[in-house]
């Protein structure tokens, strides 16, 4: 299949494989004139998680992505089974669902890379784990791109916050209130592996620091969430360096009319800008290495992995171009590649003229 095609169809197809009769109206709504953000709740979630969904929703307007997702409209909190019979609602505004894994809202949205049973969760790029763990995922919103929807008028964004017990719920609320946690797993102390993969990487600690390389504001930009990288992306740079980084982060940028596209012309763009985990456009890469040495070996092996040219202190060039990429007013590059080194720091830029908002 095509990967437009799968962008312009799995949304749709995978919920009327799930849910047949419940979810044909979500692909029939027609748009309303504004777009905002609903927060659905499971409703079967204790107190806890309860009280901390009031602190997500008291954090609107201060939130540097809550705020860009409410767009100055004010928020709605719903409970997931009304909001999952609300075709318009579901389609046309920016989605917060939290709650149990079995929610049937969380069941229909999310990616399928983590699965839960009885001796925790597996996440792709993580592993089996068990105890309190706290799950995010994010991704551009699959009711909007159903495929009886002919066009959309703009992008919206879905982001999932479960978790393994009600306490990693709270963990994971807390995460992305806290550091705008938008894919990724936290964890409390006591946290067990169920089993050994090849790609095994540790959940977070409940209070992770992020670098300050990555700073609030770079030009017009502003950082709307922190990604944490799975272990298959780590064992990526040790295939193309000969070294693995101790850490790797992604952060999210916005600008302002990055979401608001029409139709097949603009979708590789609102997606590349989104805020699924795979989603580059609009991101600073960073790696740390053991040492500023080992930075410097690793950063020409990268560039050259990715076809960029060195010009003083920074290697530059260009995102691959989006597959398929001929609609008429459709871009050909997805956008510029920028590198450079801080200190044991490798970064790696998407954003546009981030080359004079950055250090050299």
């Amino acid at each position: 299949m095509r990967r437009r095609d799968f962008l312009a169809t799995s949304g749709g197809s995978l919920l009327f494989a799930l849910h047949p009769p419940a979810l044909r109206a979500v692909v029939t709504a027609a748009a309303p004139p504004t777009r905002g953000l609903r927060i659905a709740l499971d409703p079967r979630t204790g107190p806890e998680v309860h009280t901390a969904v009031e602190s997500l929703m008291q954090a609107v307007g201060t939130h540097p992505l809550l705020s860009v997702m409410a767009g100055g409209t004010k928020p709605m909190q719903i409970d997931t089974g009304k909001l999952l019979g609300s075709p318009n609602e579901l389609a046309y505004n920016h989605l917060i669902l939290i709650g149990k894994l079995d929610d049937p809202l969380i069941t229909a949205a999310w990616q399928r890379e983590a699965q839960f049973g009885a001796k925790g969760i597996y996440v792709f790029g993580f592993g089996g784990l068990s105890g309190d763990i706290g799950y995010v995922e994010s991704d551009r919103n699959p009711f909007l791109h159903a495929i009886n929807i002919a066009s959309t008028p703009f992008e919206t964004e879905v982001i999932t916050i479960t978790g393994t017990t009600e306490e990693g719920i709270v963990l994971a609320i807390r995460s992305f209130l806290d550091s705008c946690l938008v894919n990724g797993l936290t964890a409390h102390d006591g946290w067990k592996r169920t089993e050994v993969t090849l790609l095994d990487r540790d959940p977070l600690a409940p209070k992770f620091e992020l670098p300050a390389i990555a700073t609030e504001k770079i030009g017009d930009y502003t950082r709307i969430g922190c990604m944490q990288a799975s272990e298959d992306e780590y064992r990526g740079v040790l295939e193309d360096t000969g070294v693995e980084p101790q850490q790797i982060w992604r952060f999210k940028y916005y600008r302002v009319g990055a979401w608001d596209g029409k139709g097949a012309a603009t979708a590789f763009d609102a997606y590349s800008n989104g805020l699924h985990r795979r989603a580059y456009g609009s991101t600073l890469w960073l790696a740390r290495f053991a040492n500023a040495q080992e930075a410097a070996q690793a950063a020409p092996k990268i560039a050259d992995t990715a076809k960029m040219t060195k010009s003083g202190g920074r290697w530059s060039g260009a995102q691959p171009v989006y597959a398929n990429g001929t609609y008429p007013g459709e871009k050909k590059s997805s956008g510029p590649l920028a590198l450079w080194q801080e200190n044991d720091w490798l970064v790696m830029s998407t954003l546009e003229n981030s080359k004079t908002s950055l250090p050299s």
